[in-house]
């Protein structure tokens, strides 16, 4: 009997915070997102694909607790929606991860190393954290766990294109307004808000499918 009840009330727990989830009130530009003028992706996709911003850096501590949450809701998605990871730039101790994530997306260990970054950065203590001395040297020695050189990740992090990107990569950040890290931008169109990492990517669920939408709409003519 007691075993009984408890799955009554586990189920009865969950079908309040289902009916409390569908129940939710639909996202209010101004409010709960800010619509970006004449805005677009920094690398728009093929037709019919909403591409999803991510702007972090490795070094905020505020990305590092949202990551595993962002992860969690990413392997949900459709195939229609990219997410897209964009280093941003506010402080020059920024500037480093920026340039060592394009550096890892150039010698294609970017995705396979993402959150191990942010593991030796905020929980081993293995790279430079916030308030130490940026050290491009330590840093590329760390990616040499991923099969390339310390030399040619220091070299990747220091080249022409990839100063290239982080350039672009800011030009992006500043035209969405992106007031701080981690910040979501749906198809270069909108600026998520939210109260919680939760609620963020509820409103960004619910902006996806008004892209998709809007996007699929047939045009008149």
């Amino acid at each position: 009997m007691k075993g009984s009840m408890i799955s009554a009330l586990v189920l009865l727990a969950a079908s309040v915070v289902g009916s409390a989830q569908a129940q939710a009130p639909a996202p209010v530009a101004g409010k709960d997102y800010i619509e970006i003028p004449n805005g677009r992706p920094l690398d728009p996709a093929e037709a019919g694909v909403v591409v999803v911003e991510e702007f972090f850096n490795y070094i905020c501590p505020a990305c590092n607790s949202f990551e595993p949450t962002f992860v969690s809701w990413q392997a949900k998605q459709p195939a229609y929606v990219k997410v897209v990871h964009i280093p941003a730039t506010f402080r020059a101790d920024f500037m480093q991860y920026a340039k060592a994530y394009y550096a890892a997306e150039a010698l294609g260990i970017a995705d396979k190393s993402h959150r191990d970054v942010y593991e030796a950065i905020h929980i081993k203590r293995t790279i430079p954290a916030e308030g130490d001395r940026p050290d491009e040297e330590k840093i590329a020695a760390w990616y040499a766990n991923y099969g390339v050189s310390k030399d040619a990740f220091l070299s990747a992090m220091r080249s022409f294109g990839v100063n290239v990107k982080v350039n672009r990569a800011t030009e992006q950040m500043q035209k969405s307004k992106v007031p701080s890290t981690p910040s979501i931008v749906v198809n270069g169109r909108y600026l998520v808000r939210g109260n919680t990492w939760d609620d963020s990517l509820r409103i960004t669920s619910y902006l996806i499918e008004k892209e998709r939408a809007r996007t699929s709409a047939p045009s008149a003519g």
